[in-house]
């Protein structure tokens, strides 16, 4: 045997020196990424289109936290030995090397660490440095319309060809994009949804962002493509899926307000679970680059008091699952655990898709639920599945589903005294030897619903303009709603005058799951008043309503009193990608108008200089940044007047 001093040992610990240098300059900085890559922004190819034909449709993405076999790393290791050795444990271990001269170091260095090796398979990458970051060039996973398993290929800094190499290797198509990104940056749900910074912005710069998201749905199935400010360059720097409702946000003191604003942003929005992202904090950087690996969960340590701390917070939050930590010296808040490996997913995956049921009040009724289940292995199910149920502090039984068709299947939870807790799971077994559970990790952390009576109403918040251009009209109303259970109305009741209106049913703008819109109609003239409120009524049985304070809004003219007021407007809002903001003026002003974001910087001066009196209007175009919260300012004549804007793509 070798002495782990050789001189391909030797060549390891260079590796390892360049590493720590990378790592070291960066590891008190959250933006250690968006710094590494806009250094070798200039080596990026620039996309020029799909270079292969979409997959066939439909096309499904794949979440982390599905059923994996394997998983894809890099040596030389910038991941400790006693993480390889935990992985291969379970699965197959593919290692990216150079050729079979370091493979054999691999196996070497493998063997006396007591890596079982047996589950050890390696990639011949081919000349040059191997690039430890195998979750920014590593494959994403689809399964498309032929029931198959898919590699998305995406652009990346030399190493693009390995997904086509894992495609190869275990007989899965692959499709080119053409587009350049890295897999730090993607986070989906495995249903349509993706989250990921506006990076992905800044590396395609000849793309806009409707070309982006044609590109995501055309390959990946994604319809809904949230794309938040810069915070680290990568999504998974600061944030993390738990599952389809639920994201974990990383919390530091002092707090980076363009993070907490885009937590603002996900506590408003539309899971696919029906209900507003639940966030959840984990208190230090670094701790959501972590893996998940089926029924572990493999956590980033850094020497850090909060390390202990990050292993609690997922217990808490996972329950069930196996919580690893793992220290290794070039870890850092921007590049740790995550960003050096990538989950393999099963290509003969037992997926089982299902809405949880949420909190509900008896009927009458048994608690029905339904699931779609599909065997990617084409062996069937062997027997139907069943629902694993219990209330509070018994034990599970079974319910058999019955099967409607088209992988459907339903079933039904007897109906329970109110008060009462239930917890269940679904699980299903096919013909290939396959057992599932949903969710994933099954009894260990089940769903839960409470039934009884919903005594609590909705929470509303509405507070618009005191002044409207009568020239703007009609200005929408907005407004807040959220209920502990669902909405089932919301409306503004108004009078113009005294005279009341038909009242203006609002409804839900997609894709938040809490501000509702709608037009009000009506004449107006400069003068009149308007007087509005609104009400949200929710889905119990006693239809719980709140309502707002009364607001009054004034309708203004252009006269000219001489006194230099101003009014504004701002339609729409939210926007994509552009909004109007109004302005007018009473005398002739020196204006200025700029936009900024959360964070206080200048992201575009609109005006500059005087304007007539008069009605003024600007277009404020956001397609080049990612959504987000805005604030415009008007100064003019010593007054200001600023406003939030909301940005949704």
């Amino acid at each position: 045997m070798r002495s782990p001093f050789s001189s391909l040992s030797l060549t390891l610990l260079s590796v390892v020196a360049i590493s720590l240098i990378i790592s070291g300059a960066y590891a008190n900085e959250e933006f250690s990424k968006e710094k590494f890559f806009q250094d070798r922004l200039n080596r990026i190819p620039f996309p020029t289109g799909p270079t292969d034909d979409p997959p066939p449709g439909p096309i499904i993405p794949v979440a982390e936290w599905e059923p994996s076999t394997g998983v894809l790393i890099a040596y030389p290791l910038w991941i400790p030995m006693h993480l390889v050795r935990e992985l291969a444990e379970d699965i197959e271990v593919m290692t990216v090397v150079k050729d079979e001269r370091w493979m054999e170091q691999a196996l070497e260095d493998y063997v006396l660490a007591g890596v079982d090796t047996s589950n050890c398979t390696f990639l011949f990458s081919g000349p040059g440095f191997v690039w430890p970051h195998t979750r920014d060039y590593g494959p994403w996973y689809i399964f498309n319309g032929n029931d198959e398993l898919g590699i998305i290929d995406h652009g990346y800094w030399g190493f693009d060809h390995i997904p086509r190499l894992v495609g190869d290797t275990l007989g899965i198509p692959v499709y080119g994009t053409g587009m350049t990104t890295e897999g730090g940056n993607y986070m989906t749900d495995g249903f349509e949804r993706v989250i990921q910074e506006e990076w992905i912005l800044v590396e395609n710069p000849g793309m806009t962002v409707a070309q982006i998201d044609q590109i995501f749905e055309d390959y990946l199935g994604i319809t809904s493509n949230i794309i938040t400010e810069m915070v680290g360059a990568h999504i998974d720097t600061w944030a993390k899926f738990l599952d389809p409702g639920r994201i974990i946000v990383i919390q530091t003191d002092p707090p980076n307000p363009t993070r907490e604003a885009m937590v603002e942003l996900m506590q408003s929005l539309m899971s696919a679970y029906g209900r507003p992202y639940e966030i959840l904090r984990i208190q230090g950087s670094g701790y959501s680059n972590t893996l998940f690996l089926n029924n572990k969960i493999l956590v980033p340590h850094f020497n850090s008091p909060n390390d202990s701390l990050a292993l609690v917070t997922f217990q808490e939050a996972m329950p069930g699952y196996e919580v690893h930590g793992f220290y290794y010296e070039t870890f850092s808040s921007g590049d740790a655990l995550h960003c050096r490996t990538h989950e393999m997913a099963d290509q003969g995956m037992l997926r089982i898709v299902h809405i949880p049921i949420h909190d509900l009040e008896n009927d009458g009724s048994d608690y029905y639920l339904e699931a779609d289940i599909h065997p990617y292995s084409n062996e069937a199910l062997i027997a139907p599945p069943v629902i694993m149920w219990k209330t509070e502090g018994g034990s599970y039984s079974p319910i058999a589903m019955t099967f409607t068709g088209d992988d459907n299947y339903y079933g039904e939870i007897p109906q329970q005294p109110d008060g009462t807790d239930i917890y269940y799971y679904l699980e299903a077994e096919d013909g290939s030897g396959r057992v599932e559970n949903h969710p994933f990790i099954g009894a260990g952390n089940p769903h839960h619903f409470h039934v009884g009576p919903d005594n609590e109403a909705p929470v509303v918040e509405f507070d618009p303009l005191a002044s409207v251009q009568a020239s703007a009209w009609p200005l929408p109303f907005k407004a807040y709603a959220l209920d502990n259970r669902w909405i089932s109305e919301v409306a503004a009741e108004y009078s113009i005058n005294g005279l009341p209106q038909t009242d203006v049913d609002m409804e839900l703008i997609e894709p938040f799951a809490v501000y509702y819109r709608g037009t009000p109609t009506g004449n107006i003239q400069p003068g009149d008043v308007i007087e509005v409120r609104v009400k949200a009524v929710d889905t119990s049985i006693n239809q719980n309503t709140t309502y707002s304070d009364y607001y009054t809004i004034t309708i203004e003219g252009t006269a000219d009193n001489g006194s230099g007021q101003i009014a504004t407007g701002l339609h729409p809002n939210p926007f994509n990608p552009s909004t109007v903001i109004s302005f007018e003026l009473q005398v002739s002003s020196l204006v200025n108008l700029a936009v900024y974001d959360v964070s206080g910087r200048k992201v575009e001066e609109l005006v500059n200089g005087w304007r007539d009196a008069g009605m003024h209007e600007v277009t404020f175009d956001g397609s080049k940044l990612s959504s987000g919260i805005y604030l415009y300012k008007l100064d003019l004549n010593q007054q200001q007047i600023t406003g939030k804007m909301l940005l949704l793509k």
